[in-house]
């Protein structure tokens, strides 16, 4: 299965006066769509544009598979070797809004090239995996070349070899020392061949003149004249690869039987490592058309006819009918040119076979969050209840909070100190429960069936029951990059509110109210994320049937708003698409305890089962770009058990009792994979994947304390460390607060 990845590399460079003037690019770095025909790139949202560049500019565009063309090409002027123009023209380059061009290229100003820039278009051939397009803007007349980050000027005009090497020698650009061009690969070949329109100079010789090598001459006593020092030792002879030996010439005889028309090289020539690319027309070089060794020494490429151009062949070093060199710049140590813009496109044609919506990462992303904050959800409101259990059986009766008190935990004491509570979670109360007021939690209590049916059946009201709060702040990281997935950020601020009654020794049932904020962001921090807000009903019971044994037990009801933001540019945060879904869960947990008390210490061993479903309801997102997706309904199952120890100990104060505890705890994730499916807006094609769990287990560490006041207050404090088997962590801090009472009012 192959999944068609176009990487666009742009890279632009202006150059005038001796100075690099620094411009800005602004390029789309995805679009996924279907390229059977021509697409414009500016449909991914983001216009390609340029910026900060004067004068006049040479763009050109390179496709290694499929096509590429601009639909508009006003007051743009041709430009030699470009849409098969063989020269230079101020005449418009129309011939570059072909549909068959794998290059285009045209020359104009900064306007001008926007204009055509705004009208890119790429075509996929259906079959390559990953086919490349190379921009550059450059000076008119230098070409750059993104295979080694170098720069060619061709210099047309007759001349003979010596003098090109000499010439390019004496050039510079941007800082760069020129050369008589070196040629190492395929397609810097392929480069340089499109470029030129005749016969053109390359810096190749096997003159012992120019070469490094001590070869003997060779001797063969065949008739041909004197034999020549490192005759046949083809070496590159000008710039950084200097004195790199890249071809051995071997022997091919002439028509006169015992005379060879190209000496072999010596016995000792060995091709330098990296340097074997050659590219002679078949039986060159043969050295001379004469009897006379070292008649053809130097190098040149061919510009024409068709069948020839772009190979190699020998001619002599001072032929002057030869009609252009080609300078090249890069590579010499200690040089370096300015890049003033460089950004990358990644294309993917949904036509190619294999092609799945879920391979991009922002989107296979933004599932794995939703998937794990749902688990988060269920996870940290079973363990804020729970502890509510473990606060009640240190002490073995209930306490209250005043609904004034409830209204703000700690309110009262925030001023004095205020550095018990972080300041975010002082303000996150404020803004959730600023209207608490007695009579609307009494009207909730009082009006929900279980209320009514433990009333009717057991003459129990609210007013026999206490009241609690809490709030938490919850920040965790994921790094999946070693699964090949983008992490997870995600801070979360809860309230819960829970009432419960004593209704035995030792026993206890309860009910609670929770709400939750989490963003959840995909990657860095400000990226494609989610703000998911949830509300949870839950009850809770825990029963001791012994004096060492107890059994603690939860279920809840669980609604999600997912609020999310997709980006599909990276280079572009701005371009973005959006959705709005919710989910349901339903969750349960039970939990058997085992105390035990030596000297002042009391150890619990427990063991958890956990079990929840969540039902995804399926959603469309929103936006300008084409590569929006409406995703399908998924139901999510997850399950995991968790051995643990904690061991706490009552230390008597003045006026107080502090006890301080820490837990251990070690969680096994059975959860299964969630099948999702979505679909591109407007097509029908469906892509399917399955989200896998992306870690087995956690160790939980968690420290804190109760602190009961001997003016009512019982105030404790949590703080837990997560470790999710190596990929990440999360960190929760919870504040709690209990006020005793008599009566509720």
């Amino acid at each position: 299965m192959r999944v068609a990845v176009l990487s666009l590399i742009i890279l632009l460079f202006f150059f005038n006066n001796n100075k690099v003037y620094s411009g800005t690019v602004t390029m789309p770095s995805t679009l996924t769509t279907d390229t059977t025909d021509f697409v414009l790139l500016s449909s991914s949202g983001t216009t390609p544009s340029i910026s900060g560049y004067t004068g006049t500019l040479l763009v050109s565009a390179v496709a290694s598979d499929g096509n590429i063309k601009v639909t508009s090409v006003t007051n743009l002027m041709q430009a030699a070797g470009y849409c098969n123009y063989p020269s230079d023209n101020s005449s418009v380059p129309s011939q570059c809004t072909g549909n068959s061009l794998t290059e285009i290229g045209f020359r104009g100003t900064q306007d001008d090239i926007n204009n055509a820039l705004a009208t890119l278009s790429f075509k996929g051939d259906g079959a390559a995996g990953s086919p490349t397009i190379t921009v550059a803007v450059t000076p008119a007349g230098t070409n750059y070349f993104s295979g080694n980050g170098h720069y060619y000027e061709l210099v047309t005009g007759t001349i003979n070899w010596e003098d090109a090497k000499t010439a390019a020698e004496a050039s510079t650009y941007l800082g760069l020392t020129g050369y008589l061009v070196t040629i190492t690969s395929e397609a810097e070949n392929n480069f340089i061949k499109n470029k030129i329109g005749t016969n053109t100079w390359i810096g190749g010789s096997d003159d012992a003149t120019h070469t490094s090598n001590t070869h003997p001459a060779i001797s063969l006593d065949l008739g041909q004249g004197t034999a020549l020092a490192g005759e046949g030792t083809w070496e590159w002879v000008s710039g950084p690869e200097n004195g790199k030996t890249f071809f051995c010439q071997v022997a091919i005889e002439s028509t006169t039987p015992g005379v060879n028309k190209a000496d072999p090289a010596h016995e000792d020539c060995t091709v330098a490592s990296g340097y074997s690319y050659a590219n002679w027309l078949t039986d060159e070089p043969n050295d001379h058309p004469s009897a006379n060794d070292g008649d053809e020494n130097c190098a040149h490429m061919y510009g024409s006819p068709s069948g020839r151009k772009g190979k190699w062949n020998d001619l002599h070093c001072t032929r002057d009918t030869t009609g252009a060199y080609v300078i090249e710049y890069g590579g010499t140590a200690g040089e370096s040119a300015t890049v003033s813009g460089q950004t990358t496109l990644t294309i993917r044609s949904t036509e190619v076979s294999g092609f799945n919506a879920f391979d991009d990462k922002q989107v296979s992303g933004m599932a794995n969050a939703q998937t794990e904050h749902a688990k988060r959800f269920m996870f940290n409101t079973t363990n804020q209840v729970m502890r509510r259990m473990e606060q009640f059986r240190r002490v073995g009766i209930n306490k209250s909070t005043r609904i004034k008190d409830m209204r703000l935990t700690l309110a009262n004491d925030q001023n004095k100190n205020s550095k018990q509570i972080p300041t975010e979670l002082f303000d996150y109360y404020i803004d959730e429960y600023k209207n608490l007021s007695a009579k609307n939690v009494d009207d909730l209590i009082s009006k929900l069936p279980l209320t009514k049916y433990l009333k009717e059946n057991y003459n129990m009201t609210p007013k026999d029951w206490a009241f609690w709060t809490a709030g938490s702040i919850n920040k965790g990281r994921l790094n999946l990059s070693s699964v090949g997935d983008l992490g997870i950020i995600n801070r979360t601020e809860s309230f819960i509110v829970g009432a419960d009654v004593n209704y035995d020794k030792g026993s206890l049932f309860g009910l609670a109210l929770r709400h939750e904020d989490d963003q959840s962001n995909i990657g860095t921090k400000d990226s494609t994320g989610f703000l998911a807000r949830s509300n949870n009903f839950s009850l809770y019971n825990t029963w001791q049937g012994s004096e060492k044994n107890y059994i603690d037990s939860f279920l809840g009801f669980g609604k999600t708003t997912y609020a999310t933001t997709r980006i599909t540019d990276t280079s572009n945060p701005s371009n973005v698409v959006k959705g709005k879904f919710k989910a349901n869960q339903i969750f349960g947990s039970v939990k058997y305890n085992l105390k035990n008390v030596r000297k002042n210490y009391k150890f619990h061993n427990y063991s958890k089962f956990d079990l929840g479903f969540v039902n995804f309801d399926g959603y469309s997102e929103t936006g300008s770009s084409i590569s929006k997706l409406k995703f399908g309904k998924r139901e999510l199952e997850t399950s995991s058990i968790s051995l643990g120890s904690a061991v706490e100990k009552e230390i008597y104060l003045t006026d107080s009792l502090f006890i301080p505890y820490f837990k251990i705890d070690f969680n096994k994730d059975l959860t299964d994979g969630s099948d999702i499916q979505a679909n591109f807006v407007g097509e029908t094609t469906k892509y399917n994947t399955t989200i896998e769990k992306k870690y087995n287990s956690m160790i939980i560490l968690e420290t804190g304390f109760d602190w009961f006041l001997d003016n009512g207050w019982n105030i404790k404090s949590v703080f837990s460390r997560i470790d999710k088997d190596g990929v990440g962590h999360e960190n929760l801090i919870e504040l709690r607060a209990v006020k005793s009472r008599q009566n509720l009012y």
